[in-house]
């Protein structure tokens, strides 16, 4: 496989993605297909999260280079760290056009980041297929150029309340991120509420994710508001900070307020558990994969890849990078060409058996308009210190569901 990571001082931090890499200088211009891949890979961005989402683009590279490559060439993958900084998104994707001239791109993970790199393949008109960003915003800018294979925040609320609601509770607080996403899922948890017509008091403040000390809006809400469930949409490490600091304080996760994380970095579990220790116990969390539901024939596949070289579990975000990056270079192979316009008119009609099922684009407008409709998602709770993943219970949606949900006791 062919790939190169801007800049090369990253390179001790994706460890995890290095063993794949292939020099660059082993590659002579004009010999193959060139496609960008984005992800955070250094701080402020969620940089334990970044490379699970490359690994999942470079091996969709790697398998379609090993049955012959696209057109008759090998697919060059150049990687590069947004580091969670949105005019750091909009800078490297306006070098991966006009310097490196690559025909299309995928992947990413902060939608603040990927609200300003959609207005760069906008003016460029480029392809570009997003691999976690969540944000209603980007798929109902409504943009031709824009599609998006992962999850999407409007659906997650509504999994959230009809969760709520099932158990009864009635009072609810959130802490977002001052971000798209944050700000995002909190509005369409409102709007959820309204739209399914829950009894559910919700209220939530916005926090800054670079913050070390949330504990005065914790002992706030704590003392002063009470909640049942305590809502946290905020990105690592920021996301750690909060579940660390509401346990100290025993605010949540606790038997009069549960906790759920909005953003399922929990269920990276090798860095949860060494992150959080036992304060980890009893939190729900929002997912759009589910590792004790059976995937695709392909996704088990790279789900075993993925156990047969950590010798852990896989979170959800190899798989989307996975579905990100096959949908594209199935499209510029269904197009027959690397002209922007037919890669797109190509995404528009594509229909493929991704990793979590098959992956097709709505063309309906708004937060629909290029979105895989059908995409998955689950939440889940741990009940044990340490606990894998795999073993976490699974309380939505209800035909999976193998428990409800468990209270400390203490």
């Amino acid at each position: 496989m062919m790939t190169e990571v801007r800049n090369r001082k990253l390179l001790s931090g994706i460890a995890l993605v290095a063993a794949l890499a292939v020099p660059v200088s082993a590659v002579q211009a004009g010999e193959t297909i060139k496609i960008g891949g984005l992800a955070p890979l250094s701080s402020p961005g969620s940089y334990q999260q970044g490379p699970e989402l490359v690994l999942g683009l470079e091996w969709a590279v790697a398998d379609v280079n090993a049955a012959g490559g696209v057109l008759g060439k090998q697919v060059e993958l150049i990687i590069e760290d947004t580091q969670g900084r949105p005019p750091t998104g909009a800078t490297v994707v306006e070098k991966l056009i006009t310097r490196d001239k690559v025909v299309a791109v995928a992947g990413e993970y902060h939608s603040s980041v990927c609200k300003a790199e959609i207005e760069v393949f906008h003016q460029h008109g480029i392809p570009f297929v997003i691999g976690s960003c969540w944000s209603d915003s980007l798929t109902s800018a409504g943009y031709d150029e824009v599609f998006r294979t992962s999850v999407y925040s409007s659906k997650l609320a509504e999994n959230m309340v009809a969760v709520m609601a099932a158990n009864g509770i009635k009072k609810a607080a959130g802490l977002v991120e001052d971000t798209d996403y944050g700000i995002g899922i909190a509005k369409n948890i409102e709007n959820a509420i309204k739209k399914l017509n829950a009894d559910i008091d919700f209220q939530y403040e916005v926090v800054e994710k670079t913050s070390k000390d949330f504990v005065p809006i914790l002992l706030k809400y704590k003392t002063k508001v009470k909640p049942e469930i305590l809502i946290v949409a905020v990105t690592q490490p920021g996301g750690f900070l909060i579940l660390k600091q509401a346990h100290e304080i025993r605010f949540a996760p606790t038997k009069e307020t549960l906790y759920l994380d909005g953003t399922c970095t929990a269920q990276n579990d090798k860095v949860f558990w060494e992150a959080v220790k036992d304060a980890g116990n009893y939190v729900l969390m929002s997912c759009p994969y589910s590792p004790s539901v059976k995937l695709t024939e392909l996704g088990e596949k790279i789900k075993q890849r993925y156990i047969d070289k950590f010798d852990r579990q896989p979170n959800y975000l190899p798989l989307q990078g996975y579905d990100a990056m096959i949908s594209l270079l199935t499209a510029i192979k269904n197009a027959g060409s690397t002209d922007s316009k037919a890669i797109i008119k190509a995404l528009k009609a594509l229909k493929i058996e991704g990793t979590r099922g098959v992956i097709e684009f709505s063309q309906e407008d708004g937060v629909w308009h290029h979105q895989w409709k059908a995409v998955p998602t689950f939440i889940f709770q741990y009940t044990k210190v340490g606990q894998s993943s795999g073993d976490a219970a699974v309380l939505f949606p209800k035909q999976f569901a193998t428990a409800g949900i468990v209270r400390p006791q203490n």
